[in-house]
């Protein structure tokens, strides 16, 4: 028997978990009745929402996607195309079939229903089996044709929802060069699809962060934002020894912590309360969050922590605190940190667990990359 609490957990769940990566057009949320085009292999998959650790889940219990947008918006002004297949049996590993690698017999029609829509859902990425025990992937783009079938119908239509589901991250550099708005869904349950109608409706205010890393290529790997420093500069294009990649930046395609909403949220006025911090003691670290934007929102105000020298080498930064807040439109919140040594402490050159007297910096922002930044000193008592 289905519980309704249940379910509504689920949903709440899955709201709070998809994450807003970009809205350059402010597509979303919806603002008005459109005509919607719905595209691609995972667009009315009941399967895949579920995931692959879904233990003794029912297969194919899902709201697909398409069911979702129909419930939420209506189905007089949506249409749909398939595009392109994807393998979804349960011994596909990592890639589709050579036959439906092929198949492009659902572009022609993929196609016509974009040049007649206002805006387009590209629903794409891994099916629930090609993520979870090995089901490990060399190539982490999106499989099959999808990539193609994208690019074939940006031609004709360039305001593209791209909705992505999939369990793990991706890389899509093409995609978040060229298309305005995508949406990471993942793979999140039985709810997962509506949760992103609310999501896409407006009824709910985008929140999520990325709990890992978007790296721009698979050479980049293994990357993540908690990385020591190597023993080159890390920027000096004036020399060639110096650590860098020849053909693509440094830098994460969307950086840990990352994820958007439909406020406008600015840091402003990071503050320590003193210079210094003893063992015993704590610090008070400070920031202003405002909210720029025409909705209510919350956002996730995260504190990051460098130790600048230690006995052993140290990452750039940690994560050490963070804090959700609901802040109204056109308002601010003050929100305030207390860090002590423990929040300092590792494992020492030793063997033993402590802090080290030295310089530290703090960072608090809305993800790993974009900070204020400011220092303070642990001193001996």
């Amino acid at each position: 028997m289905i519980s309704e609490k249940n379910v509504a957990i689920a949903r709440e769940t899955a709201r709070k978990s998809i994450v807003l990566l970009k809205n350059d057009l402010n597509t979303l949320p919806l603002k008005s009745s459109k005509r919607i085009a719905i595209i691609g292999p995972l667009a009315k998959d009941k399967d895949t929402p579920l995931g692959n650790w879904r233990a003794a889940a029912e297969g194919n219990s899902a709201v697909s996607f398409y069911e979702g947008m129909v419930a939420a918006i209506g189905s007089e002004d949506i249409r749909y195309a398939e595009g392109c297949k994807l393998s979804i049996g349960p011994n596909t590993f990592s890639q589709p079939t050579e036959v439906e690698n092929q198949d492009r017999s659902g572009f022609p029609e993929a196609i016509q229903v974009a040049k007649n829509a206002e805006v387009v859902f590209m629903v794409l990425g891994e099916t629930a089996f090609m993520s979870g025990e090995s089901r490990s992937r060399v190539d982490i783009s999106l499989p099959g044709l999808q990539l193609e079938l994208l690019k074939e119908v940006y031609k004709v239509n360039k305001n593209i929802v791209l909705v992505l589901m999939n369990g793990r991250p991706m890389t899509i550099p093409w995609e978040a060069d060229n298309i305005p708005t995508i949406l990471e869904t993942w793979h999140l349950g039985s709810e997962a699809v509506n949760a992103i109608a609310d999501f896409i409706t407006g009824k709910y205010n985008p929140s999520g962060k990325l709990p890992m890393t978007f790296p721009r290529s698979v050479g980049q790997l293994p990357m993540y934002y908690n990385h020591k420093s190597t023993g080159r500069p890390s920027t000096d294009p004036g020399i060639v020894f110096y650590s860098h990649f020849g053909d693509v930046e440094n830098t994460p395609l969307f950086p840990f912590g990352y994820g958007m909403g439909y406020s406008n949220f600015q840091y402003v006025g990071l503050l320590l309360r003193d210079a210094e911090l003893t063992n015993d003691g704590t610090i008070t670290i400070s920031v202003t969050v405002v909210n720029n934007g025409e909705m209510d929102g919350e956002e996730v105000v995260q504190l990051y922590i460098q130790d600048v020298v230690g006995s052993i080498t140290r990452p750039v930064k940690e994560l050490k605190k963070f804090k959700k807040l609901l802040i109204k439109a056109g308002e601010s919140q003050r929100v305030s940190f207390e860090i002590s040594s423990e929040d300092l402490s590792y494992y020492r050159k030793d063997f033993t667990y402590g802090t080290e007297p030295g310089e530290f910096k703090v960072f608090v922002g809305g993800n790993s990359r974009d900070v204020l930044e400011s220092n303070f000193r642990l001193v001996e008592n």
